[in-house]
This record gives C-alpha cells, sequence and structure tokens, in this order.
C-alpha cells in the first residue's frame, strides 16, 4: 500500500507548525469575508485595537527544501514518515523557484524543512538568492548545526540576514527532552552568540506543550531580558503529522495556556519593549486583547513551496485549516476571523469559543508609556544604530546608511525612516546624539550608557 505523498506545508515546518491541506469548501464564505475585511482601510480609533504594522511588510517566500531533522519533536505536526523518503528540492528547482517568486513581486525569502542547514548546498541557495535580488533571506533552524562559528560564517558569508530558532524549553533540561538531542539547546545559545558576533537579525520560536508551557515567563526572562533578543513567535500547536500519535501527553487546552501566555506578556510591558511575541493560531475568544498580536487570523503574507514543487499561499492554507462554530455568528469579530483551528477541534472540541459582543481592550490599555521609557533590551533597527555608529561617530545620515549595508541585522536601512525613527527613540533613551549642521545630521553614539545583555 503507497503511502501518500506529503502535500505542501504551512509555515515554517521546522516548529512544527506545518499541516497538510484540508477541505476549503465549507469555510470559503468566511474566508473571502475575512479578506475582505483585511484590505478595509486601518482604523486609527479605539476600535480599531489591531495593530497591523507587524503585517504591513513585502511578501515572504518560504523554500521547504527537506523533510529531514535531527531533532525527534513529539509535538511535530510533520509526518516522521516523510523523513524516510528524500524528499528533497533540486538544487536547479529550488533556484528556479527563488527567482520566478522575485520576478512574481516577492522580496524576502524564507529556507525552511525539515532542517534544512542538513542540506550541502545551503550556503550556494542563499548566494543565489541574494544575486537574485533578495535584501532578506533567512532560515527557520533547530540551531544545532550553526554553533560551529565557521559554518555560521559561511552562511552569513552567503548573504543570510535572519535566523529563526525553533527553542522550546527555557532550559536544557526541558528543550533537549523535547527535541530527543542532548545538548541540543547549549547549542542554541552557542548559535545565538555566533550570530550575535555577525550581526545577524534572531528571532525564536516555541511551540506549546505540556512540558514547557507552564515557564512562558521563565523563557523570556532568559532570551528577552538575558540575552537582548527581540523577535519571537507563540505557537500554539497543530494537532497533524506526528503530534496526533503525541495527544495525551503533548496536547494542551489553549484556555489553560492563556494564563501563562499573559503573564508572559508581563515580561514585555515590564521594560516596555514595543516587540511583545506575536502569536500563532490563537483568536482573539482565547486571548481577548492581543488580537493586535495574532497571525492567522490576519494576512501572512508568505507563500510556500514544498519539495515536490507544490505551491500554498498560508493566508488560503490557515483559512483551510478552521472551523466556524455557531457561536462564532454573534462575535463582533465574525466578519474578520477566519476560524479555530480544526485540528485543535477534533481533539478538544470547540468550547472555548465564547463570542465577544465588543472588541476588547488592548492587553495594555492605560499601561503604554512612550516607546523609549524604561527599556534595555534594543529592536533589531535600534541595535542596528548602536553597530554602526560603534565604528564611528558624527556620521551624516547618508554615511549611516552606506555603513549599515555590511550589517545583516540592518534588514530595514535602506529605508530612511525606519533608521531615523530608531535612532529618535535612542536619543530619547540618551543614548544617541544629533547634531544639525551646515544642513544635515550628524549622528553620535553614548556607549557608556548602552547595557550589556548578560550571558546565559
Amino acid at each position: 500500500m503507497s503511502r501518500e505523498e506529503p502535500k505542501a506545508a504551512g509555515p515554517d515546518c521546522a516548529t512544527g507548525e506545518c499541516a497538510p491541506q484540508g477541505d476549503a469548501k465549507a469555510r470559503r464564505e468566511a474566508a473571502l469575508a475575512a479578506e475582505k475585511a483585511a484590505k478595509a482601510p486601518k482604523s486609527g480609533g479605539s476600535d480599531g485595537h489591531v495593530d497591523r504594522d507587524a503585517f504591513d511588510e513585502p511578501k515572504c517566500f518560504d523554500i521547504l527544501l527537506n523533510y529531514a531533522c535531527q531533532a525527534k519533536c513529539l509535538f511535530c505536526s510533520q509526518d516522521f514518515e516523510w523523513r524516510k523518503d528524500k524528499n528533497l528540492m533540486p538544487y536547479r528547482q529550488a533556484a528556479e523557484t527563488l527567482y520566478k517568486a522575485y520576478q512574481n513581486g516577492y522580496r524576502r525569502m524564507g529556507f525552511t524543512g525539515g532542517e534544512p542547514t542538513l542540506r550541502k548546498d545551503l550556503p550556494q541557495l542563499i548566494a543565489v538568492a541574494r544575486k537574485v535580488g533578495y535584501t532578506y533571506v533567512r532560515i527557520q533552524t533547530n540551531g544545532i548545526r550553526l554553533a560551529d562559528f565557521a559554518y555560521t560564517k559561511m552562511l552569513v558569508d552567503a548573504g543570510l540576514t535572519f535566523v529563526k530558532f525553533s527553542i522550546h524549553g527555557h532550559d536544557a533540561a526541558t528543550h533537549d527532552k523535547l527535541t530527543m538531542i542532548p545538548g541540543s539547546f547549549d547549542a542554541c545559545l552557542k548559535a545565538i552568540e555566533n550570530l550575535k558576533r555577525l550581526k545577524v537579525g534572531i528571532g525564536v520560536n516555541i511551540v506549546l506543550n505540556q512540558d514547557n508551557y507552564r515557564h512562558l515567563r521563565a523563557f523570556y526572562e532568559l532570551f528577552l531580558l538575558k540575552l537582548g533578543l527581540s523577535n519571537f513567535v507563540i505557537i500554539a500547536p497543530l494537532y497533524e503529522g506526528n503530534m496526533v500519535l503525541h495527544v495525551p501527553e503533548m496536547g494542551v487546552r489553549l484556555s489553560d495556556v492563556a494564563p501563562y501566555v499573559r503573564e508572559a506578556y508581563t515580561v514585555f510591558t515590564a521594560i516596555n519593549f514595543p516587540k511583545p511575541p506575536l502569536l500563532l493560531h490563537f483568536t482573539p475568544c482565547v486571548l481577548p486583547g492581543y488580537e493586535q498580536q495574532m497571525l492567522g487570523w490576519s494576512a501572512f503574507n508568505t507563500m510556500v513551496v514544498s519539495p515536490s514543487g507544490k505551491q500554498r499561499d498560508l493566508d488560503q492554507t490557515a483559512m483551510d485549516h478552521t472551523v466556524k462554530p455557531e457561536a462564532c455568528g454573534k462575535c463582533v469579530y465574525n466578519e474578520r476571523c477566519i476560524g479555530f483551528d480544526a485540528s485543535y477541534a477534533r481533539y478538544f472540541g470547540t468550547s472555548e469559543v465564547v463570542a465577544l459582543t465588543a472588541v476588547p481592550p488592548r492587553y495594555d490599555e492605560g499601561t503604554r508609556r512612550p516607546s523609549h521609557e524604561g527599556r534595555s533590551v534594543l529592536t533589531d533597527n535600534e541595535t542596528c544604530v548602536v553597530e554602526v555608529l560603534k565604528e564611528r561617530n558624527g556620521l551624516t545620515t547618508d554615511e549611516f546608511l552606506a555603513r549599515a549595508e555590511k550589517y545583516p541585522i540592518c534588514k530595514d536601512c535602506k529605508d530612511e525612516n525606519a533608521v531615523i525613527n530608531a535612532a529618535e527613540t535612542l536619543i530619547k533613551m540618551g543614548w544617541v546624539s544629533r547634531k544639525f549642521q551646515k544642513g544635515r545630521y550628524l549622528w553620535s553614539l553614548d556607549e557608556s550608557k548602552i547595557p550589556q545583555p548578560a550571558r546565559a
């Protein structure tokens, strides 16, 4: 009996987010309504609460290079049977695919899997992506190979600009147990150290499960406060692939997870950090007030192509994996929300779906402060400003932009507004000064005021 070929997958499969394509027919009407709502003008009033800025980026194209992976995470929504086949997209096909994607308007390229660093030609593919014209090239990884500085530098020299880690525990005991690879947590910490040294952007995804969700606060106390990272996604698991074999020991109810997510956010609000974690596979009824951080009920702006060459738009894929119980009809977000994750509903039902009769206040309503107050951790753009000014003070804006070209972390630095906005915040924080001299601005850094993140 032949096994069905793996179908095109959803976002960032190395994190356990992938799932085969489902039946969209029953949800098409809701999907079209959601698409219409997503294209509506942004609201700046009190009824608007969804911050679209996090999603209004150039479209991203993800290529799943393989299904192979060293990790054996029980909660992975990829079927481990897929790993037994080669499932390797040929180099030529990958190169042609990324070229065609660029021709079709994509400007952000992601390489994922499986584990993309298991491919020997990954440096060449990164180099091709940069040569084609992508200014942002990301890999999704378990981080193990990046503990090798020479290998990491080879990827960065090829043109890598961002690394998104899959880290699922706040300590070695938890993470290593989940990946079933002794030393994998320490490898991630070493990889992060290497990437910081090479000035590459870093993000961390965590997939929630029975072993880790109660430790979210400690997770961010390490990765935000101690290591100074600034890009995070909290992912509720999909109940597909390998996960279906381990629901009793790995599965979690969203209502049980929600209080720990709220607690984790206090780590960010305490230091007034402007980029708290994004949330994937959550809905407003589960975490009201956090809508502005939720992916999946809004736009991904991402296309994924599998090793077999099949393409899926992630917005469409998300719509194809949701259900809308009767309670949704009374919700204030019914016209906008694409629904509840169908794989979750198969195991836990939809009793947690409670219609919201009014748009809830933001989670930080009444506590928000000016962006510069109380902060010790920088965003990527702010880090870029600091790194460039460490080279030399008194730079003009043009000189700054030219120097920023060599730093992978400065992916937004070709946008002068992004640079100026980051520098303006640093001025208010007292870390940067600006003088207007002979018709131009000169920027300088006061390094003595910049706290250094502690090592883990």
